[in-house]
């Protein structure tokens, strides 16, 4: 059970078809088309009040996205990343893999990278990976959940801390 205060953050990244991805914010829930695939779904929440302020989705996996640029080393967002049935081979490199890690992925990235190099693309055709940070905090690590045999769900709570008077909601575990 979710402490009064805090809101539950809900997040699918399907692996089956039929199955959109969903981010749910309490009762606030966004929604892929379940027909698109191969995407990655990125979402930009400010962390005082949990409006939405970015929600689009990319298939290249080797830049970071241009619609993230007005929210970059901000901490009064939390960016919120999933995907969809995307695949194997389009896993996070280059300047998109750097701009992850300095945000905070970590283990389940690196998982999910090590099991492609090790059993290539033609062992599992489909990855679901979410991940949840404040951005442009360097200080902590973010949330993930990697899968590559079931669709996962992520579920954290944004629990409100009070600084300098003001109310910002930070991702923590589920209590």
């Amino acid at each position: 059970m979710s402490d009064s205060k805090s809101i539950a953050l809900t997040i699918q990244a399907p692996l089956v078809n039929n199955l959109g991805a969903r981010i749910v914010i309490g009762k606030n829930q966004l929604y892929l088309d379940s027909s698109k695939i191969n995407l990655y779904w990125m979402v930009v929440v400010d962390r005082t009040d949990l409006s939405v302020k970015a929600n689009f989705t990319f298939s290249t996996n080797d830049k970071v996205p241009k619609e993230l640029n007005p929210y970059l080393n901000n901490s009064q967002y939390i960016l919120i990343l999933t995907t969809q049935l995307l695949k194997s081979a389009n896993l996070p490199v280059g300047d998109f893999y750097n701009y992850l890690i300095k945000e905070g992925a970590d283990r389940e990235l690196k998982r999910c990278e090590q099991i492609f190099a090790a059993l290539n693309c033609g062992n599992w055709a489909y990855w679901a990976y979410s991940y949840v940070t404040i951005m442009g905090d360097d200080t902590t690590s973010g949330f993930e959940l990697f899968g590559f045999t079931d669709s996962t769900i992520m579920t954290l709570q944004l629990q409100p801390v009070n600084i300098s008077g003001k109310t910002y909601y930070t991702p923590v575990d589920q209590l």
